[in-house]
């Protein structure tokens, strides 16, 4: 798809990190936080409000618009475990999916 804007960051990504922290914990596990960081930038860009996660076997599916997010925070995103979909509609983790 082609959008004629470039989605503004969410949040300041060091502001983010230091609140997922402080909520979290200071001994909550890397991939804790990485997760709730994940969800925080995906939050914005939600296109579901009633059933916002899916999990299968060994895949986690959050329901938010990639083209409704900046491309530093797809970075990070992928980064920490969450990939856009290929139908461009959604992000998959393997890294949080159950198993």
């Amino acid at each position: 798809m082609i959008y004629d804007y470039e989605p503004e960051p969410s949040m300041d990504p060091e502001a983010r990190r230091a609140l997922v922290q402080q909520l979290l914990g200071p001994d909550a596990p890397q991939a804790w936080c990485e997760l709730i960081e994940g969800l925080a930038i995906l939050a914005h860009a939600h296109n579901n409000d009633i059933s916002p996660l899916h999990c299968a076997p060994g895949e986690l599916t959050v329901c938010a618009q990639p083209a409704w997010i900046a491309v530093p925070e797809l970075e990070r995103l992928e980064e920490i475990g969450f990939h856009v979909a290929s139908d461009e509609e959604d992000f998959r983790s393997t890294r949080f999916g159950i198993s």
